[in-house]
């Protein structure tokens, strides 16, 4: 099974120094760099040395997940993404809330796409 890294390319994140340490809970003149590694970030800072943050704990891993289910355009695409997650939550410690505010938004996308193949097959004429 794929995991999630698969789907969701960390690189492509527009980190910001000042979003790094808002979530560190520091000054931002106390990071010196950071570093994006194939699965975590490493954060140089100046008071205590190197911080490894897992890419899951930031707003941008949340804000492309939300984006990966709403770009589901089948329902086979939406349930391959699914079990996706549930790997990814069973594997990965996710706030419980995190877990149910993605379990709505997939349930939503599912939603729409069972309106959109109802209507789609009410409005296509039975060839005679």
């Amino acid at each position: 099974m794929r995991q999630l890294l698969h789907t969701i390319n960390p690189h492509q994140f527009q980190l910001q120094l000042s979003d790094i340490a808002s979530y560190l809970g520091i000054p931002a003149n106390l990071i010196l760099r950071f570093e994006q590694w194939a699965n975590v970030l490493f954060v140089h800072r100046q008071d205590r040395g190197g911080q490894f943050i897992s890419y899951r704990q930031l707003r941008q891993w949340l804000q492309a997940c939300i984006q990966a289910i709403h770009h589901c355009k089948t329902h086979q695409n939406l349930q391959e993404l699914g079990q996706i997650f549930k790997a990814e939550f069973q594997r990965f410690a996710y706030p419980a809330d995190i877990i149910a505010y993605l379990r709505q938004l997939w349930q939503q996308q599912k939603a729409r796409l069972d309106l959109d193949l109802n209507l789609r097959s009410f409005y296509t004429p039975n060839p005679q």
